[in-house]
């Protein structure tokens, strides 16, 4: 975590042994680098939505550059498997540390290198100019964009398993003793003990503390196919203690999309009122880790539009995949995308098994929105509104 001087500010000793007092060295601050590459993919969501190419001029271009040459040096080359390996990192899950290609952590930074490439290539294009002014403040060498492609095309990165469809979360994870948080939980000595890394209770099993692969899939709602996401969701749903404010929503996201819909709404409603009904742990490790949290508030919120709704970007506009809950009839939400707005209701249609989505977008849009549901496209003018029937 960066203060505005740019330098890292997040504390090395967090917790500490609640038997003997001593501090435990995590390595948040150091190892869970996952972290550069979620801002080069944060920086991409948000040009993509709001199609602000000055942002990458003035300042998004030259934070993805410099992520990308941090990937370079921290990817380690091995012969023997041809590929790049991210080794010694802490993953979304912060109770397994000091792990080797985690999942996540591989998968984003093929994404940053990737993204790297490709806005260095529409710089040369659309901004010379400013491109050599970055290339000249950072020293860019001539040989480091063939870099960022070699890492982007040859990091370890696990395929789903050709039975199961399971993701291995880090490279030995289900080597690990397979067991659940309800059982580990007997194992304390102390109910404000650290279940996470270096001796926690949780180190040495299949015990996550939050949302790891599952989280991999709601920023890519497309790349992997709904029967993976299930095989996934149903394998790591039941191993996840749930210790931060955001793991719920996730696998509410998830579930919505793979048909669990008692599971969405339930844990949905988890996320809604973790601050109503303070029932999140708020010491671990001798540490106060309560409070306001307003990042599980904003993520209530995606899981009505991208999970309910089904909400997830396309080229030229917005798609719609909905899966409301059993108790829910309707929904409607507005969402805008490069100054164009489009108000969305989904309602369960009178046909059996069906919805009605109804696409109405504001009269003052400067241009059609591409909108698919299902399986059909349309383009929605400005103050059209367009139906579209889609099977639940």
């Amino acid at each position: 975590i960066s203060g505005d001087s740019g330098e890292e500010i997040c504390p090395s000793y967090f917790f500490k042994d609640v038997l003997s007092g001593r501090r435990i060295r995590n390595h948040f601050n150091d190892w869970q680098i996952h972290i550069s590459p979620d801002i080069a993919y944060t920086i991409w969501m948000y040009v993509t939505v709001t199609d602000d190419t000055e942002y990458l001029r003035r300042y998004g271009a030259e934070i993805v550059f410099e992520i990308a040459r941090f990937l370079v040096s921290r990817s380690h080359f091995r012969k023997d498997r041809n590929g790049y390996d991210v080794i010694r990192v802490l993953g979304p899950d912060e109770y397994h540390e000091n792990v080797d290609n985690n999942f996540f952590t591989n998968f984003q930074f093929r994404f940053a290198a990737e993204y790297a490439v490709s806005l260095y290539n529409w710089m040369a294009e659309h901004a010379p100019d400013e491109l050599s002014a970055i290339v000249e403040r950072i020293g860019l060498a001539e040989g480091e964009r063939a870099d960022w492609r070699d890492l982007a095309e040859r990091i370890v990165l696990p395929a789903p398993d050709e039975e199961t469809q399971i993701i291995e979360q880090f490279e030995g994870y289900f080597d690990l003793e397979d067991t659940r948080p309800e059982v580990i939980r007997e194992r304390l000595l102390d109910p404000g003990e650290y279940w996470g890394w270096p001796n926690g209770i949780a180190v040495e099993t299949q015990v996550t503390k939050q949302a790891d692969v599952t989280q991999l899939f709601v920023l890519y709602p497309r790349e992997y196919p709904r029967s993976v996401m299930s095989a996934n969701w149903e394998y790591y749903e039941p191993r996840t203690q749930h210790g931060s404010s955001l793991s719920p929503a996730v696998y509410a996201i998830v579930a919505a999309w793979v048909g669990r819909l008692d599971h969405a709404y339930r844990y949905f409603l988890k996320s809604c009122t973790i601050d109503l009904y303070n029932d999140n742990k708020a010491v671990s490790g001798g540490t106060f880790i309560g409070g306001i949290h307003t990042a599980a508030a904003g993520i209530s919120w995606q899981v009505v539009v991208s999970g309910f709704a089904g909400m997830y970007l396309t080229d030229g506009g917005f798609g719609f995949r909905p899966h409301l809950p059993n108790e829910w009839q309707r929904l409607s939400v507005a969402v805008q995308r490069r100054g164009a707005g489009i108000d969305v209701t989904v309602q369960l249609s009178d046909v059996a098994a069906a919805y009605t989505v109804t696409c109405a977008a504001d009269a003052e849009n400067p241009i059609p929105l591409e909108i698919t549901v299902g399986d059909t496209t349309r383009s929605v003018a400005p103050g059209a509104s367009v139906p579209f029937q889609i099977q639940m």
